[in-house]
This record gives C-alpha cells, structure tokens and sequence, in this order.
C-alpha cells in the first residue's frame, strides 16, 4: 500500500470523527480540534477499518504497550526507559510477503498534530509554527518525528503525517452564526469565542492561520539535518461543524526514506 493511500483513506474519515470524538477535557467541545493526537489517530484508523476492512482486516485495534499485538504505541526496541512509542504501525492485506502486524510492519508511521487557535479562539501560532520549523528536540517538532521514525525496527516503510485544523478568517462568520459559539466550559464565567477569535485575527492582519506556507520550510529543515522525503502528499478537508472555530483539517504525509544523507 503506498502512503497516497494511507492519507486518502485516513482524509476520508475525517467528518465521521469530528462528529463523535472526545476532546482532551470533558468540558470542550468535542471536535478533532479539541481532542489529543493518540485519540483522533485511533478513530481515524478504526473508522477505516469499518468502511474498506478488506484492506486492513488484521490489525489490532489497541494500544500494544507491554504486549505483542497492537498496532498503536509500539515500542521503539533497544531504548531501554525512553517513553517514546510509535503512534502507528501496520501491515496492510496488499502488504509484500512475510509482513505482519506484530514485528515485521510494512508501514511504521509518526503523527504530529498542531493547533493554530485554541478552543476559545486564543491564538497558539507561535506554538505551531515551533513543532513545524523548529530544528531543537526540546520543542517537540516534526523533525524529531521524522528523525526517529526511521530508527524503528519493525518498519519496511517509514512515514510523518501531520495533522492541521487549519483556520482562515472566514471562520470569524462561521463562528457567529454557530449554535455552540458561547457554550461555556467555565460554568460562572461568559465565553463568547467569537471575541478570542476576531482578536486573533486582528493581530494576525487577516492571514489565514495554516500549515501549507510552511511546509517548504519544514522539508528545508529535514534537508539541513540530512532527512531523506519523497513529495509531500496533502489532503484538505473543509466543511466540519462540530466547534465553531474548527471546520477545517489538512493531513500532509512525507515517506522518510531509511538511508539519510548523513548516514
């Protein structure tokens, strides 16, 4: 299976989860903007398992942790107290001779999600553009993913998908006229995230907050570090309703070659 496919299928679930996924604190709007990486890659796997299972019939829905099977936070062998896990691995039906989805993985794949605005509106850029252009470890960038993913042991094929809740301006109108713009999540205060948004914005000049004018930058720094890609895939899904300041989502996935030039 080639990763055009893997972000094709994974794009394809994107309205389902953001309908029905549990954010990060139960007093958030549910929606793939409020809810953590482990949770909407899990529901996005699961949910493509449902609709086309003749493609990844075997794999292990859960957390293998300690176990042998499990194709979501696998170990990164031989690093003994690292915390570190492999957000996903699998082997697709459509997977060379001799793959599994215990120890021989035709796909190892880190993900990275980032957010522009919060769920208030309040503006995080300058947290996101870190982990998408930073080149320190520290900050938790993509390049420590793409870095390590090629290190784990399992993989035939290597990958990073990011994953972007993109927000454009217009999302000030979509904000105003939607049911759930000011359901508060600190029950004696008023949260109108119509005023963090606009705000937002204001400072912003008007740019649309996404990943994309970005992305020449990250592949520039996993060159600067000796990271070998092939072409960047992106998928845009636009459209989603649940959170009145989330309606978009951009998957972008880079294979990570074995060998980098620094090796």
């Amino acid at each position: 299976m080639e990763l055009k496919h893997i972000i094709d299928r994974l794009a394809e679930q994107v309205k389902t989860v953001d309908l029905n996924i549990i954010p990060t604190q139960p007093h958030y709007i549910p929606s793939i903007g409020t809810s953590s990486e482990p949770i909407i890659v899990q529901r996005l796997v699961s949910e493509w398992k449902k609709s086309h299972p003749e493609e990844i019939a075997n794999i292990v829905l859960k957390k293998r942790g300690n176990e042998k099977e499990g194709c979501f936070e696998i170990k990164y062998p031989g690093q003994k107290g690292s915390r570190k896990r492999l957000d996903f691995g699998f082997s697709s039906n459509s997977a060379p001779v001799g793959c599994d989805n215990l120890e021989d993985l035709e796909w190892v794949i880190e993900f990275k999600k980032i957010n522009w605005v919060g769920g208030t509106g309040a503006d995080y850029a300058e947290r996101a553009v870190g982990k998408l252009c930073s080149p320190y470890p520290a900050t938790g960038p993509i390049l420590d993913d793409a870095e390590r993913v090629k290190r784990h042991s399992f993989g035939r094929r290597y990958a990073v998908i990011l994953l972007s809740p993109d927000v454009h301006p217009d999302q000030i109108e979509k904000c105003r006229n939607h049911p759930k713009r000011e359901e508060r999540w600190i029950t004696d205060k008023p949260n109108d995230r119509l005023n963090a948004l606009t705000n937002t914005f204001k400072k912003n000049n008007q740019i649309a907050l996404e990943a994309e004018p970005l992305l020449p930058i990250v592949e520039l720094i996993f060159e600067y570090n000796g990271i070998q890609f092939n072409k960047r895939i992106v998928r845009k899904t636009i459209d989603l309703d649940a959170h009145p300041n989330y309606s978009r989502l951009t998957i972008v996935g880079w294979e990570i070659k074995k060998e980098s030039i620094a090796d």
